[in-house]
């Protein structure tokens, strides 16, 4: 299982119930798949950095966005589920961009595999090897 990283930036004329929808497909197969969604967060309509065009243009004829909805979620699936996510995602209509990022979680830094780099394994180890000095005397 791989943490990752799903940033969406949607149309900012989107309903909520639409990315309601999505979210939820979003959130089904990753499920499905064995994955665990972590966290979704809406990080509300803001600028966009250019443009967006979109794919189709929506009811009222608009095709190109200059603000856009963002929306991330974080959870941990296998890399197949994670592909399965991006294609259902590129065939959304409502979506103008996704980017799937590999996320780094805190306990990244805990490498068991090699204990000379890891500091919580020297501090245990330095604790066990006083606790054998402290008991041979």
């Amino acid at each position: 299982m791989v943490f990752y990283e799903c940033v969406m930036t949607a149309k900012n004329t989107t309903h909520f119930h639409q990315l309601t929808n999505i979210v939820k497909g979003i959130s089904h197969k990753i499920v499905e798949g064995g994955g665990i969604v972590r966290s979704i967060r809406n990080h509300g309509i803001r600028d966009l950095p250019h443009r967006f065009k979109a794919k189709y243009a929506d009811n009222e004829g608009i095709r190109y966005y200059k603000k856009g909805r963002f929306i991330s979620v974080y959870y941990d699936a296998s890399p197949q589920t994670m592909k399965q996510v991006e294609r259902e995602l590129s065939l959304e209509e409502h979506i103008l961009r996704n980017t799937h990022l590999k996320a780094r979680s805190k306990l990244d830094t805990i490498n068991a595999m090699n204990e000379r780099k890891n500091p919580y394994i020297q501090r245990v180890l330095a604790m066990e090897a006083e606790a054998e000095q402290g008991s041979e005397k």
